[in-house]
C-alpha cells in the first residue's frame, strides 16, 4: 500500500488529509529525509568539480527540487500539530524531529552549496538576473551563514545541537498552551453566570456541556461550559455582565501556560538562553541583531526608537481612552474601579455607545 504522504509529494497534491493516519507520518519522513541525503550527495559532487558550470538551473533550481518533498512533508505535520493535535501526532513528531533539524542542518551547512552560491552571486551571471532571482539567492546565502556553514567544525556543532534544543522546545511550548488551554473548564449552573451572552454562545457553552456529560444541557438553561477556547472565551470577555464569571476566565487565561503541569516559564528561559549563545557563535551581539537580518528593520536601535516613538504618541491617547471607558462604566452600574477583566467588556458598549449602536 502506497504511503498517501509520500504519494502527495510525488504527485504534487494536496495533502490527504481524510487518508491520513498517524502511522504514515514518519516513514513518509524518514523516506523523504533519505531521498534528500542522496540527492544533497549528489549535487555535492557535481559542484564540487572544478570544471563544474555553475548555472541557475544547476544551482538554485536543482536545490529547490530536491528540498521540496522535505519541506512539504514537514509542514503538513506542522500545520496539523496546530490544528488536530493528539498524543499519537505528537509521539510521530517528537520521534523524527531530531532528524529532520538533523539533515536540514546538513543541507544548509554544505560548503560545496555555500561556494556555489556565492560564485553564482559574484558572477556576470548575476546581473542578469530578475530582481526576485537577486533576492532569492541573497537569502539563500544569508540562511547558509546563519545555519553556521562558516564556523569551524566545533562551533558548528554545537550550533547543530542548539538548533535541534531549540525545535524541541518550541515544540514544548506550543503543547503546553494546548494543554493549558484545553486543561481549563468551568461549569456555570446559573443563568445569572452567563448573563449578557448571545443565544448563540449559550447554544455552543450547552453543547461544550454535553460533550462533558452534562445530555440535559440546553442553551435556555444550562448547564454551560465555559472554556478558554476563543470561541467561548472572547465572547464571555466582552458580552458577559456577570463581573466574577469575566474575572474568573481572564484570570485563567493570562495564567495559561504560566503554572504547572503545563508551565512555559522555564521554556522560554532557556530559549533565550540559547538564542543568545547562537547569536554569540554567528558572531552577534544578541539574538535581535540575527532575527533582524531577513528583515526590513535597519537595526536594534531602530526597532527601539520606532517602539518608543509609537508609546510616546498613543499614550496620551489611550489615557484618554480609557478615562472613557471607566466613566461609561461608572455611569452604567460598575461600582468597583476598572479592573483589566472590565476593559474588554466595557469598551465595546463604549465604542457602540459612541457610534450611536447603543443609547442607554
Amino acid at each position: 500500500m502506497v504511503n498517501p504522504l509520500t504519494r502527495c509529494v510525488e504527485d504534487y497534491s494536496l495533502p490527504p488529509f481524510a487518508q491520513m493516519r498517524e502511522a504514515d507520518i514518519v516513514p513518509a519522513l524518514r523516506t523523504a529525509m533519505a531521498e534528500l541525503a542522496l540527492d544533497l550527495n549528489a549535487i555535492e559532487d557535481d559542484l564540487s568539480d572544478p570544471d563544474a558550470d555553475l548555472t541557475w538551473e544547476s544551482v538554485m533550481d536543482r536545490l529547490e527540487i530536491i528540498d521540496d518533498p522535505l519541506n512539504r512533508l514537514w509542514r503538513i505535520v506542522i500545520h496539523l500539530s496546530y490544528v488536530a493535535n493528539s498524543p499519537e501526532l505528537r509521539a510521530a513528531q517528537v520521534e523524527v524531529q531530531a532528524e529532520v533539524v538533523t539533515i536540514q542542518s546538513r543541507r544548509a551547512q554544505s560548503v560545496e552549496v555555500f561556494q556555489a552560491m556565492n560564485k553564482l552571486r559574484a558572477s556576470p551571471q548575476y546581473d542578469t538576473y530578475t530582481v526576485e532571482q537577486q533576492r532569492i539567492l541573497e537569502r539563500a546565502i544569508l540562511a547558509a551563514t546563519l545555519s553556521g556553514v562558516a564556523l569551524n567544525e566545533c562551533d558548528r556543532r554545537r550550533c547543530n545541537q542548539i538548533s535541534i534544543r531549540l525545535k524541541e522546545l518550541a515544540n514544548t511550548f506550543s503543547d503546553n498552551i494546548l494543554d493549558g488551554t484545553k486543561a481549563f473548564s468551568h461549569m456555570a449552573y446559573k443563568r445569572s453566570d452567563v448573563e449578557g451572552l448571545p443565544d448563540s454562545i449559550l447554544a455552543l457553552l450547552a453543547q461544550n456541556a454535553v460533550k462533558a456529560g452534562h445530555p440535559g444541557a440546553t442553551a435556555a438553561n444550562g448547564p454551560w461550559r465555559l472554556s478558554l477556547e476563543l470561541s467561548a472565551y472572547s465572547p464571555v470577555i466582552e458580552c458577559c455582565s456577570n463581573r466574577r464569571t469575566r474575572q474568573l476566565m481572564f484570570d485563567a487565561h493570562t495564567h495559561k501556560a504560566a503554572v504547572p503541569p503545563h508551565d512555559n516559564t522555564p521554556i522560554m528561559e532557556e530559549m533565550l538562553r540559547l538564542r543568545h549563545e547562537l547569536a554569540q557563535l554567528l558572531g552577534y551581539n544578541s539574538y535581535a541583531e540575527v532575527s533582524l537580518l531577513d528583515k526590513t528593520a535597519p537595526s536594534v536601535s531602530a526597532v527601539e526608537a520606532l517602539i518608543f516613538d509609537l508609546r510616546d504618541k498613543c499614550l496620551a491617547i489611550s489615557k484618554v481612552e480609557m478615562a472613557e471607558v471607566a466613566d461609561f462604566a461608572l455611569k452604567h452600574g460598575q461600582e468597583e474601579p476598572l479592573e483589566a477583566f472590565d476593559i474588554a467588556y466595557w469598551s465595546v458598549d463604549t465604542l457602540f455607545f459612541k457610534d450611536g449602536l447603543l443609547t442607554t
